[in-house]
């Protein structure tokens, strides 16, 4: 009689979601860079704005529900980090806008006191433009 063949390991979605993460950050970064090339000097105060306006259309960073979401604000912080380096004053929102997203791409997590105090002060990082 034959053995029947044991049943595969069941698979994690974690390094799909790991790598759909670090794809969209680095053609975020493409697009957003290619932008910032071709813009004038004075566009720093306009790539800071549409960051923010990125960040208010966001209503969550969970990759795992709301993927639309973490990818927009990844771009709201490429297009803060163009706004500084053409920009200075800038440099605190992008650092920011920077943060909650370290923090989701080192836990899997979009919840917990250190991820809502960066976003607290994300959001008011954006208020004070």
């Amino acid at each position: 009689m034959a053995q029947p063949y044991p049943a595969p390991p069941s698979r994690r979605r974690w390094p799909l979601v790991v790598t759909a993460l670090v794809v969209g950050l680095v053609v975020g970064a493409g697009v957003v860079g290619l932008v910032w090339i071709g813009s004038a000097p004075g566009a720093a105060a306009s790539d800071a704005e549409a960051a923010c306006a990125a960040v208010e259309r966001t209503t969550s960073l969970d990759p795992g529900t709301q993927y639309a979401g973490f990818q927009r604000w990844g771009a709201a912080s490429q297009l803060a980090a163009a706004a500084a380096e053409q920009d200075p004053r800038y440099q605190a929102l992008a650092d920011a806008l920077k943060a909650p997203l370290e923090i989701v791409t080192r836990t899997f997590e979009a919840s917990g006191p250190e991820f809502d105090a960066a976003m607290n002060r994300a959001r008011a990082a954006c208020d004070d433009l």
